[in-house]
């Protein structure tokens, strides 16, 4: 998600600027500072001044997890989805695996039975507009949990829950890297262990991983860090060259995905 840069420095304030971008300062606490540089696919000249004390630093890049637009628009529509009732989620399935077929049938029925086909077209209208209608509903109960269609660069927070939160490194369109945060009190009640199941499982699938082998993966990773308290960091999952790595602080549970 990010590079740590850090170091000792005898003023008060530490001024560092990132390639030609605007020039920041940092607190020096106990002789010592740091601070966070967003990665990026392109190599990062940092330029840091202690008083009259200058050095370099340079962020190597990393491989971004693809585009941010067609990650957002693939997650929001399986979010939305997850929302619709069990039954209309399997016809959805089914009519997207059919449409083909579906369109060369009525289009044979057209040219023997205009009048069949004709129903049976006047039937598909009736089903959409079922379908929109339980779309738009569900949509509108998955609001807080949709990701924005556009980021801005930079690490924010995209979604921001009392279950979940997910943060995104974004650098010129590109999604760097991903967390996924929940509070630990969360994942000791149903409805959290579920939300929390749900949005992992959403952005495992949507970076084209195998969730159902992460998300095993991952209990063993939570069993052992039970047994090691003391442990605020365990090891990397790495499915279809996408790297799941688990931290843990008094009170959150952080899921970095990066590439």
């Amino acid at each position: 998600m990010t590079a740590v840069i850090k170091g000792t420095a005898k003023t008060k304030r530490v001024n560092y600027q990132v390639d030609n971008q605007a020039k920041k300062s940092v607190a020096v606490k106990g002789g010592t500072y740091f601070f966070q540089v967003p990665t990026s696919t392109t190599k990062q000249s940092v330029k840091i001044s202690a008083g009259n004390t200058k050095k370099s630093v340079t962020v190597y890049p990393v491989k971004s997890l693809g585009n941010y637009k067609k990650f957002a628009a693939k997650y929001n529509q399986m979010m939305i989805a997850s929302y619709l009732p069990t039954k209309t989620q399997k016809q959805l399935q089914q009519a997207q695996k059919t449409q083909a077929t579906a369109k060369k049938k009525l289009a044979a029925l057209a040219q023997t039975d205009p009048a069949a086909a004709a129903v049976a077209v006047q039937q598909q209208q009736a089903a959409a507009k079922k379908l929109q209608a339980k779309m738009a509903t569900a949509k509108h109960q998955a609001k807080d949990e949709l990701l924005p269609t556009t980021a801005k660069d930079g690490l924010k927070n995209l979604v921001d829950t009392k279950y979940t939160t997910v943060r995104a490194n974004v650098q010129d369109g590109k999604l760097m890297g991903l967390a996924l945060m929940t509070p630990i009190k969360q994942m000791k009640e149903k409805t959290g262990q579920k939300k929390f199941g749900t949005t992992f499982a959403l952005l495992g699938t949507t970076l084209d991983t195998e969730p159902k082998t992460v998300m095993k993966k991952f209990k063993k990773v939570l069993k052992d860090a039970k047994k090691n308290s003391s442990s605020t960091t365990t090891k990397t999952i790495t499915s279809k060259g996408i790297k799941f790595n688990t931290g843990f602080s008094t009170d959150t549970l952080y899921i970095y995905m990066t590439k």
